[in-house]
C-alpha cells in the first residue's frame, strides 16, 4: 500500500480519537456546569468562578471539535 495513504489513514484515526476524547470531556463539563448552576440554590452561594472557567473550557473544546471535524472530512475526502 502507498506510504502516503497509510500516513493519511493514521492521521484520520488520530483525529477521530482526539474528537472522541474531546467529546467525552465536553460531556463531563456540561454535567459539571449544570451542577454548579443549580437553579434551586441561592444565587449568592453559586460558584460562578468555577462555572465560568468550565464554560470557557467548554467553548474552547467546541472550537477544537469544529476544527477536527473539518480536518476529518478533508482527510476522508482525500482517501476516496
Amino acid at each position: 500500500m502507498n506510504p502516503e495513504r497509510l500516513q493519511l489513514k493514521g492521521m484520520l484515526a488520530e483525529s477521530k480519537k482526539s474528537l472522541r476524547t474531546l467529546d467525552t470531556e465536553a460531556s463531563g463539563l456540561v454535567i459539571l456546569i449544570r451542577s454548579l448552576l443549580n437553579p434551586y440554590e441561592n444565587i449568592l452561594k453559586l460558584d460562578t468562578e468555577k462555572a465560568f472557567v468550565s464554560i470557557k473550557r467548554l467553548n474552547d473544546i467546541q472550537e477544537e471539535m469544529k476544527n477536527l471535524e473539518l480536518k476529518i472530512k478533508n482527510l476522508e475526502s482525500e482517501l476516496e
